[in-house]
């Protein structure tokens, strides 16, 4: 699913990631909008990356969750805007990251939050 996504990311640092997609054919729906499968996917994608860049060495996570609420389709692309707050590691959690997805035009089409397990490294 991923690979079909085709998303690029237009910011990705420490604590933020911002990913688009547009909606290409192989993530819309017979009526031309984008699939919310699509939509939480790209949710999913923009709160991995947050984490995986924000993580400080020796430590690992997993995806634990994702909740998802769909507020109105999207047409023309997604953009989803995953921010990471957290910057005390010091023992192990249980970890949520917000995300906004908006459409082209700044109107929020679905708002989610992916949880993460965040651990020490043991290998």
């Amino acid at each position: 699913m991923l690979s079909a996504l085709q998303a690029q990311f237009q910011e990705l640092r420490v604590g933020l990631c911002r990913a688009v997609m547009s909606a290409h054919r192989r993530v819309r729906t017979l009526d031309g909008v984008i699939d919310p499968i699509a939509i939480g996917a790209l949710a999913q994608l923009a709160a991995s990356m947050v984490i995986e860049v924000s993580l400080p060495a020796g430590l690992h996570w997993s995806a634990r969750g994702l909740t998802i609420e769909h507020l109105q389709e999207g047409n023309a692309e997604a953009v989803a805007l995953a921010r990471l707050d957290k910057m005390d590691w010091g023992q192990a959690a249980l970890v949520g990251v917000p995300v906004t997805v908006t459409d082209g035009s700044g109107k929020e089409v679905a708002r989610a939050v992916v949880s993460f397990a965040v651990a020490a490294r043991t290998d």
